[in-house]
């Protein structure tokens, strides 16, 4: 039987079949048919063949329709890498084909810093100090520093320190000296920072550390921020804890930031203030503070509950409760001696003993302990030894107009000029430890002792606390409505702290529920009550001694309470 070829499908004989052997020759068979096939073949090929060019090459990349489209929607014209146009804040840049040209006042805005409040000398400057800040958000976020003390017969004011606090070391001055602190390179409170605020025009004009910072007032008032924090607090088989995360976290409390006053605060031309070189204002109700907080703006109140934020920096940087001992005594005496000479006209009061008078301290002179008959905060500029007629004594010179003195005339201490501390910067502690002088906590000057300060937002009927924390609602002997009730009963007994509620929804008002403490056990501090609607004052004055601290509480004064030893101190809500 004959055969076919596999491509072209043409006739041959099978020369291994005796049929075809023995068969006639069929030349179409055999010749015509297939040269007809072939032919055919050829001519298909020669209709769809490709000339070769010379210097060509055949490709196997496939051209496809959807290349074809793509490059019948380019515009004529068009060039590789060419901008057609640039804009940089809304102004047109000028191009040249592949190159751009931008003037330096065209990256103005690229140069600036609303944050920070500044323009840098170029982009790469603040790329830089970008990169800086990440770094430094790198080695330092990402923590949470606790601590916890045990809460039944424990009278050791220590806390224990845990989780990442393990190991840190906290000391403050008590002379102006360098210590160890490793919470001064640690985020929240390495970013605490005392700035020059306008008040006019409410904005920041400079940080501590910049060129133009001043604490004497000339470039604004200053105030301390306080970033926002992330907190847990809370109690747990028979512990306290108090845990503070650099990061938000969960389950944690959100705490936004705000500024503090650096100083107490004073009353200028009728305007609250806070900057070096002034004496504080006292003897106002903290209705009448209240008053002149609000004047400053919508944003503005004197102290209040965020006072615990800073109490809980403190503590869970120090983890002890004894504020006095840690930070420093703070301005917690007083002198009231009596005049040996009358002299009329005159700039000095001539006294029996100078100790604990100094050159710079404020002092008022009257004919009662306290009164100011004769003379208020005036500034001693000189401590000299007297000796008179029969008389031995020390001559205290002050400044002011001259006046006349008689023999046992009261030359009293009281509140201290603000800015005692200011050459210690950022830093805690004090200069001087002898219980005259002012300390400071990171940026606020006496933030316990030399006066107590009102406390807004806290209301105490019958020692139950109630409690708001807008502050655009804040007013006194008001229980209802904005205020609310804390879920414990704060003690009815005077004396130093052993126990301080918790309420779990409020952590962070805690009140003292049992006495029977010291000045260097349990709080360390006194608290004072009573029945009746009464407002809140803490940290203690010059009048207190070892009583003061951050948790020396007076909870017994009524609204319409004024002392020479009470005054406030300014907050301004986050910006």
């Amino acid at each position: 039987m004959s055969l076919r070829t596999t491509f072209l499908n043409l006739f041959k004989w099978n020369t291994s079949d005796d049929e075809d052997l023995n068969s006639n020759f069929d030349i179409d068979s055999a010749m015509n048919d297939n040269w007809d096939t072939i032919d055919n073949a050829i001519s298909d090929l020669s209709g769809n063949k490709v000339d070769k060019v010379s210097g060509k090459g055949l490709s196997t990349e496939d051209y496809s329709t959807a290349e074809k489209t793509k490059l019948g929607n380019i515009a004529a014209g068009a060039q590789v890498n060419v901008l057609e146009n640039l804009t940089l804040g809304g102004k047109t840049l000028t191009k040249n084909n592949k190159t751009i040209e931008i003037k330096d006042e065209e990256v103005t805005n690229a140069r600036q810093s609303t944050i920070k409040d500044k323009t840098f000398a170029s982009i790469d400057a603040r790329i830089e100090e970008l990169e800086e800040d990440v770094d430094k958000i790198e080695t330092t976020r990402g923590h949470v520093y606790g601590i916890r003390r045990k809460i039944t017969n424990n009278s050791n004011s220590a806390w224990e320190r845990i989780l990442d606090s393990i190991g840190k070391v906290a000391n403050a001055t008590k002379n102006g000296g360098t210590v160890e602190n490793d919470f001064d390179e640690l985020a929240p409170w390495s970013e605490i920072k005392s700035c020059n605020y306008d008040l006019t025009t409410k904005k920041i004009k400079a940080w501590f550390g910049d060129a133009n910072f001043k604490f004497d007032g000339t470039n604004g008032d200053v105030f301390t921020h306080v970033p926002k924090t992330y907190w847990s607090i809370y109690q747990d088989n028979d512990y306290d804890y108090v845990l503070l995360a650099d990061y938000p976290r969960a389950g944690f409390m959100e705490i936004d930031g705000f500024f503090v006053g650096r100083y107490n605060g004073a009353v200028v031309d009728d305007v609250l203030h806070t900057y070096s070189g002034l004496v504080p204002t006292t003897n106002k109700t903290i209705g009448a503070f209240r008053t002149l907080a609000n004047a400053l703006g919508d944003n503005f109140s004197q102290l209040d509950w965020r006072y615990f934020v800073l109490q809980m920096l403190y503590l869970v940087e120090y983890a002890n409760y004894n504020s006095q001992s840690m930070l420093g005594n703070g301005v917690m005496n007083r002198k009231y001696v009596k005049t040996i000479v009358a002299e009329n006209n005159t700039n000095r009061a001539i006294i029996g003993s100078a100790s604990g008078y100094y050159v710079g301290q404020i002092i008022r002179i009257g004919t009662s302990d306290g009164g100011t008959q004769v003379a208020d905060a005036r500034k001693i500029t000189a401590i000299e030894a007297y000796e008179g007629e029969n008389v031995t004594g020390f001559a205290l010179t002050f400044d002011g107009a001259a006046v006349n003195i008689a023999v046992d005339n009261f030359v009293c201490t009281m509140a201290q000029e603000t800015g005692q501390c200011d050459s210690l910067g950022m830093k805690s502690g004090c200069l001087n430890n002898d219980g005259y002088h002012s300390m400071i906590y990171r940026g606020v000057e006496n933030i316990f002792a030399n006066i107590w300060q009102w406390v807004d937002g806290i209301n105490i009927k019958d020692h139950l606390a109630y409690i708001c924390k807008d502050h655009s609602k804040y007013v006194s002997d008001k229980f209802d409505g904005d205020y609310k009730p804390l879920a414990y009963t704060n003690c009815t007994s005077n004396g130093n702290p052993k126990t301080l509620g918790l309420d779990v929804d409020e952590p962070f008002f805690r009140f003292p529920t049992e006495v029977g403490g010291g000045t260097s056990t349990y709080m360390c501090d006194y608290y004072w009550q009573s029945t009746g609607n009464r407002v809140a004052r803490v940290g203690g004055g010059f009048t207190d001694g070892a009583n003061d601290g951050l948790w020396s509480w007076i909870l017994n004064n009524t609204s319409s309470n004024a002392a020479w030893n009470v005054g406030c101190r300014v907050l301004i809500d986050n910006q």
